[in-house]
């Protein structure tokens, strides 16, 4: 188990790490085995995918300078299509008002083990990255999951909604879901005190 938790935003430069992180996890929680060229060729998709979003906001936990917990969150600008749109063909606008600030939530991954103190990690990357979203008053914030993630993020006294059908992507059964700005205002009211964690800057 994991205790001395130390949080960091990521440079955009290290992006390859964190796709590698996440993509390791991933098949580790749900023991999925790849072949190494499998793996490197969803690498290189996801790596393209992500150094588009130059406006995100990368989140990580270290501990004994290894990553153990990674998120990021980015405000949607016109020219951008995201993953959850891609991946599930949504249409997003068709549950947001004109004028809503639309967020993405994506790249989300907890090491196995690291996390068992009442989900800390979790939470604190969460607040971390609905913090950005709050700052676009009204703010609603997309994401794709799988069932129990859905099931923990609910549990957080998140207000999450399904709005497709489940598909299989990155290793298990992958949800699109949205959570409303009045959805996640009490979470974070709940749990400033996470964000009060120093934030370094991670490049190594």
């Amino acid at each position: 188990m994991i205790y001395d938790i130390e949080y960091y935003t990521m440079c955009h430069e290290k992006i390859d790490e964190l796709i590698y992180f996440v993509i390791n996890e991933n098949h580790l929680h749900h023991r999925e085995v790849l072949k190494a060229e499998d793996i490197n060729s969803v690498r290189q998709i996801l790596c393209a995918e992500e150094k588009q979003y130059l406006n995100s906001h990368i989140f990580i936990s270290m501990s004994n300078d290894v990553i153990c917990g990674s998120i990021r969150i980015f405000q949607k600008t016109a020219t951008q299509i995201l993953p959850i749109e891609k991946i599930f063909n949504i249409n997003i606008e068709d549950f947001a008002d004109a004028g809503t600030p639309i967020y993405h939530i994506g790249r989300f991954a907890v090491s196995k083990g690291a996390d068992k103190r009442g989900f800390h990690i979790f939470k604190t990357l969460m607040a971390l990255a609905l913090q950005v979203a709050q700052q676009g008053q009204g703010g609603i914030v997309f994401a794709e999951c799988d069932v129990k993630l859905l099931r923990t993020i609910r549990l957080l006294g998140i207000e999450a909604e399904a709005i497709g059908t489940p598909i299989h992507y990155l290793g298990s059964e992958t949800i699109p879901i949205q959570l409303p700005w009045a959805g996640y205002q009490s979470f974070l009211n709940r749990n400033r005190d996470l964000l009060r964690n120093e934030l370094g800057i991670f490049w190594q």
